[in-house]
């Protein structure tokens, strides 16, 4: 199925704060393993396994495609934590994310397809959940860079950054002709 079939002016990113050290997606995937690792940013809080992340991932960027094919991040916003919606509407959501609803989606993407992780998932000195990673569709690659917090005894959506570019070019730069769209806690 194909993701995107033309190239689309470059979406303003709403950036609310500031991360060091954005991670490009890669190629690797990480070894699955059901073993827990605890994160050394943060004492007593260990990073889910990888069945957990994969599916932490996979729920959250299927919730931002849902709402790409919707033209409305009702969805997403619906899916986020809710101290993130607390700081950000529907609205602003769109705002972010606006470029990416003018692609011409056919069916749905992500069918059959894994998130793929380019790094491995750390734990920030606050206690969040850094995931970064990409699906590999066609013509272009969906990357993503995601942001979650303990709430209670879950993982919650706090940020989320993503780009499709095509497959023939870098990933790294967010400076090219594709959609981009960025939120992160606050």
């Amino acid at each position: 199925m194909q993701i995107i079939g033309k190239t689309v002016k470059a979406a303003a990113v709403a950036t609310l704060v500031t991360f060091a050290g954005l991670l490009p997606a890669g190629l690797a995937q990480a070894a699955p393993t059901d073993k827990p690792r605890v994160a050394a940013a943060m004492p007593g809080i260990e990073v889910p396994s990888d069945d957990q992340l994969v599916a932490l991932a996979d729920r959250a960027m299927r919730a931002f495609m849902t709402s790409v094919r919707e033209k409305s991040m009702q969805t997403l916003w619906n899916h986020i934590s809710p101290r993130f919606q607390e700081k950000y509407s529907v609205a602003q959501l769109n705002e972010a994310f606006r470029d990416f609803f003018t692609l011409p989606i056919t069916g749905d993407p992500l069918a059959g397809k894994m998130p793929i992780f380019s790094t491995d998932p750390q734990i920030q000195a606050g206690g969040n959940l850094v995931v970064d990673g990409f699906y590999a569709t066609t013509p272009s690659r969906l990357s993503f860079h995601l942001v979650f917090g303990m709430e209670g005894r879950s993982w919650k959506l706090l940020g989320i950054n993503v780009s499709a570019k095509p497959v023939s070019e870098p990933v790294p730069s967010q400076s090219s002709s594709e959609p981009a769209g960025d939120l992160r806690p606050l």
